[in-house]
């Protein structure tokens, strides 16, 4: 059962004009997962992560998808999971940090769900991450660089989100209140 708060938003109301996935987008370490977790158990919605579909249609992990078909066949990947998932109704999305850049996976997700990015400074994000191993995008000598370029590639990309939350500094507690109260308000507007 979803729960009601004095400190927040109505989460049952909330949840009955859901018509539409949420979907979380943001950089590796942005706190798509836990905070995709925390938004479903609140809103007692299912929650869905493309990579981990991803990796259970494929049965190899993504660092080894990058490393035996490349990037691009990820992508597509990608692609049809998101798609299969935004099929199946209200939900909480969270995606890969570069799903969004793929211009047919961004017009999916701006025209079908309500995009919300959980965006953090390279810094933060790395603290996040601790060990790069399985961040195949990571891999070299400068984690925090290629994090910061990233980061400045995909800005644009990202900035498609309905909703954008800074997440510096916050919880994931903090975080989840702070985007539920943005879906509210977004909601009450559209």
């Amino acid at each position: 059962m979803a729960k009601t708060s004095k400190s927040g938003p109505d989460r049952g109301r909330l949840k009955q004009v859901l018509d539409r996935p949420v979907t979380l987008v943001g950089m590796m370490g942005s706190g798509k997962t836990i905070i995709g977790k925390k938004l479903a158990q609140e809103l007692d919605l299912p929650f869905i992560d493309s990579d981990a579909r991803i990796v259970e249609t494929a049965g190899i992990s993504i660092a080894e998808i990058f490393d035996i078909a490349g990037e691009a066949k990820f992508r597509a990947m990608e692609r049809d999971a998101i798609r299969t998932a935004v099929d199946e109704g209200p939900a909480i999305l969270s995606t890969g940090g570069g799903a969004i850049c793929a211009p047919d996976t961004a017009e999916l997700l701006c025209k079908r769900t309500i995009v919300v990015w959980l965006s953090a400074a390279p810094e933060t994000l790395l603290g996040r991450i601790g060990s790069t191993g399985s961040r195949p995008l990571l891999h070299g000598d400068d984690p925090l660089g290629m994090l910061g370029r990233l980061a400045a590639e995909r800005e644009t990309d990202y900035g498609k989100a309905h909703i954008t939350i800074k997440t510096d500094g916050l919880s994931a507690w903090s975080t989840t209140l702070t985007v539920l109260s943005a879906l509210d308000t977004h909601l009450a507007v559209t």
